[in-house]
């Protein structure tokens, strides 16, 4: 298993206002712009249709944010990638617009940047989603494109430090919170106490070939990607958050072992796949004789 802990800090204030006007025929452009915000409250969607990578915030207040998550680990374990995509509050910047990359490589060699942007904009087509993080100046772009049916999705970044893409190919299906499959008009997007959650590719394959700052870095392995959004900050809302995704021959394992720091309740979910089918799946992490359920236990040998 290719266990990692994610952990992302959000801030307590952000502004942002956002465009939406159709594109061509059949696609429609949400574009939300750095150091704008509405004062007072702003409405976070938790309609479990909407199609998991279309923007469930439109409009976005002092505290809201949402967040496009894609990682991986390789193979041995010894190397890996987390990157975020981020509209609103983030890292104590009001009304950012940012992306963030943390890189691991084999040889314990680390490396983080936050990219400060000016413009995201997110693009819904019939086959595919598209978002773009890029600067006034045209020098920076940090953006994905995506599959409507949730198979292949491609990070990729143009900036003065970083160029490369990041690929993944998933091996199982979308999924809500406790593992229902999308769509699913009778489950919730709600995670925990204020943490939406979306799960577009619990487990996949992933290939990453970026240049960073000169230096190579080349991964291949097992990843997947997720969309969280929250009415009021990581920090204030979140005390922990553990993930692990595991590949074993047709088998998948995506699991999600979180603590609210809103209640001070654990929170769970688990979800065993072949394929493209769900063969398991709990949100019970004690043991119960009607139901399903799931222990997680983390074990640290390393760095």
């Amino acid at each position: 298993m290719h266990l990692l802990h994610i952990a992302t800090l959000l801030a307590v204030l952000a502004r942002l206002s956002v465009s939406t006007a159709p594109q061509g025929i059949n696609c429609v452009q949400h574009r939300a712009r750095a150091g704008d915000f509405v004062d007072g409250p702003a409405k976070v969607s938790a309609d479990p249709l909407v199609h998991f990578d279309s923007p469930m915030v439109t409009v976005f207040n002092e505290t809201v944010s949402e967040n496009w998550s894609f990682d991986a680990a390789s193979h041995d374990g010894k190397a890996s990638i987390v990157l975020y995509l981020t509209r609103g509050t983030v890292a104590n910047n009001i009304a950012a617009q940012r992306g963030l990359i943390s890189i691991a490589w084999a040889n314990g060699t680390r490396y983080m940047e936050n990219a400060f942007v000016d413009t995201s904009t997110m693009t819904t087509c019939p086959k595919t989603t598209t978002g773009t993080w890029s600067n006034d100046a045209g020098n920076i772009t940090w953006g994905f494109s995506a599959s409507r049916d949730f198979k292949q999705s491609v990070v990729t970044i143009k900036s003065p430090t970083i160029n490369g893409t990041f690929k993944l190919n998933s091996r199982g299906p979308p999924i809500y919170p406790g593992g229902l499959v999308y769509p699913d008009s009778t489950a919730s997007v709600l995670l925990a106490p204020e943490m939406y959650w979306q799960e577009q590719f619990p487990v996949a394959d992933a290939e990453v070939h970026l240049s960073i700052r000169g230096t190579p870095f080349d991964l291949y392995g097992v990843g997947g990607r997720d969309k969280n959004w929250n009415s009021r900050p990581w920090a204030v809302i979140s005390g922990n958050w553990d993930m692990a995704r595991a590949i074993a021959g047709p088998y998948g394992l995506m699991l999600w072992n979180y603590t609210s720091a809103v209640d001070g309740r654990p929170y769970f979910s688990a979800t065993l796949t072949k394929g493209t089918k769900v063969i398991f799946r709990t949100a019970n992490q004690e043991p119960l004789c009607s139901e399903t359920y799931g222990t997680v236990i983390l074990a640290k040998d390393g760095p």
